[in-house]
């Protein structure tokens, strides 16, 4: 199981001037994460990803050009508990801004290696309803790396037309990017509150937390006060719950208890 999610994991860092940090929520009982950021100036793109202690990847793209925030779980199955081998979730949302340019971010650089890193500020914890999936022959209209992203998730991206209000100039075409579920959502049974085996639809949640990202630059002023320049970055870090609706219960076997 630990070789299979390095494999995957392992396909999701083939990319270059990469910045490779330890983090941590910054008690003293809170785990240590090696986070990679990326910024990829061609496409202005940003994307942090890490593995957690228990073998999900996660990986989260900001596209900055079109204001949307890609979120990519790829969860590893217990195959002799019958799980599927892995599950690969997207999530949209739109991007609030709280990142510095993808220039910038690939200038970032690091003294010591051995760092733990800790954010100066704590942007809380966002729970986001996802009760639509998205259509991937539109998704790329919303931005070019979704397709691409998502690929193995065609019926597992999920948003909420909330989400796409806010990125889709013309509301009236939020319609065509997105499937509505056949069950009613907000009458559905959370996937934690059913028996193992249950093959009732549910909602289920995944959630993580990023906790070191640069989201602003800082300005001083030039010692004759005349102009201002870059002389630094703020760093922030964040929480989000993804609840959306599966078709049975076992699609969501992170919740179920045996």
């Amino acid at each position: 199981m630990l070789i299979r999610c390095l494999v995957v994991f392992a396909g999701l860092l083939n990319v270059d001037g990469q910045l490779v940090i330890n983090v941590s929520k910054g008690t003293e009982q809170s785990s240590v994460y090696q986070q990679i950021i990326t910024g990829n100036t061609s496409t202005d793109t940003v994307t942090i990803q890490y593995l957690t202690p228990g073998g999900d990847s996660v990986k989260q793209v900001s596209d900055l050009k079109n204001r949307v925030l890609i979120t990519v779980y790829t969860i590893p199955g217990e195959e002799e508990l019958g799980h599927f081998s892995y599950q690969v979730l997207c999530f949209i949302s739109a991007h609030n801004g709280d990142m510095i340019p993808s220039e910038a971010v690939t200038k970032l650089r690091q003294k010591h290696s051995r760092t733990v890193r800790v954010a100066e500020e704590h942007k809380g914890n966002t729970i986001q309803d996802n009760p639509v999936n998205l259509i991937m022959s539109r998704a790329g209209l919303l931005s070019p790396q979704i397709p691409v992203l998502c690929r193995e998730a065609k019926y597992s991206t999920y948003t909420s037309e909330e989400q796409l209000q806010k990125i889709v100039s013309n509301p009236s075409k939020i319609s065509s990017f997105v499937q509505k579920n056949h069950h009613p959502y907000q009458l559905m049974e959370r996937c934690s509150s059913l028996a193992v085996g249950s093959s009732s639809p549910c909602i289920c949640e995944l959630s993580s937390c990023i906790w070191w990202y640069p989201c602003s630059l800082k300005f001083c002023r030039s010692p004759g006060g005349e102009s201002e320049h870059r002389c630094g970055i703020r760093t922030c870090s964040r929480c989000i719950s993804h609840r959306f609706s599966v078709n049975q219960a076992d699609r969501c076997f992170w919740e179920i208890q045996p």
